[in-house]
């Protein structure tokens, strides 16, 4: 039992080894840098370019599941997350307002004026096949996350940037999973380091969070865990929402150099 418990304690020290070897090995091979800290500035400096739509967005996609319980109850709550957030009503809202932010996003980053009216509609032309992919991705991951996590966890890495291709290259769905492998090889390894950077900080803020909502309304302080743990998803869901896009600017620019032809081809 005692070798058990400290095999477990090991496992997140060996996987953290193999992903740092792994992204130092794979920059070393690549001819195609991969900034981390360049995606991480380019994923806030793309929520600067549109902060109120931004906010509103991720307001209205992360905070009820915070905010719903304490106010409803979770009987209603789970009706809710049944029959609209987790059903086919909140797949739609999400799929629109990613398709949006990412058009916004990629926009910013190229340095092009923002236009929220044509962005959006947009978004409502691509809708039917951004479902498509986003129902295709999710499958494909949970199979792949059933197979010894491993597959799964390499589906995440390969079509990380399927909604940037979407959306920035007016493709198909089938040739947008194709392109997002293209574009992700040689890259992933790094990418997984920077997923693992974003989850270690994302968990000391949120054990922060948890702690400040403690320490204002004690153990049975629901509504202070409510309104903060609201504000955390809410704010990190910016970021999260903006990074598969600062990640596709990185790659396409590492690797092909960033152009305006896609913007002519999207909005013909």
């Amino acid at each position: 039992m005692l070798a058990f418990g400290m095999l477990v304690l090991l496992l997140p020290l060996v996987a953290l080894a193999i992903i740092l070897v792994g992204a130092w090995m794979e920059g070393r091979r690549s001819p195609h840098a991969f900034g981390i800290g360049r995606v991480i500035s380019n994923s806030f400096g793309a929520v600067g370019g549109a902060p109120l739509i931004f906010l509103s967005a991720s307001f209205l996609l992360n905070a009820p599941s915070s905010l719903l319980p304490p106010l409803l109850g979770n009987d209603l709550t789970g009706m809710w997350t049944v029959f609209a957030g987790g059903g086919i009503v909140g797949a739609v809202v999400w799929t629109l307002l990613q398709l949006a932010l990412t058009r916004l996003a990629l926009d910013t980053l190229a340095g092009r004026a923002l236009d929220p009216a044509a962005t959006f509609a947009l978004a409502g032309r691509r809708l039917l096949p951004g479902l498509a992919l986003f129902l295709l991705s999710v499958i494909g991951i949970v199979v792949g996350f059933l197979f010894l996590v491993v597959p799964g966890i390499i589906l995440v890495l390969t079509w990380f940037v399927i909604l940037p291709v979407m959306i920035g290259e007016a493709r198909g769905v089938f040739d947008s999973f194709g392109r997002s492998g293209e574009l992700m090889r040689g890259m992933r390894w790094r990418l997984l380091l920077l997923l693992l950077i974003l989850l270690v900080v994302w968990s000391l803020f949120a054990g922060l969070g948890q702690g400040l909502a403690f320490a204002i309304g004690g153990a049975d302080g629901v509504w202070p865990r409510a309104i903060v743990g609201a504000i955390g998803g809410t704010l990190v869901g910016m970021v999260q929402a903006a990074l598969p896009a600062a990640v596709y600017h990185e790659v396409r620019t590492a690797k092909e150099g960033m152009g305006s032809h896609d913007l002519e081809a999207v909005f013909a």
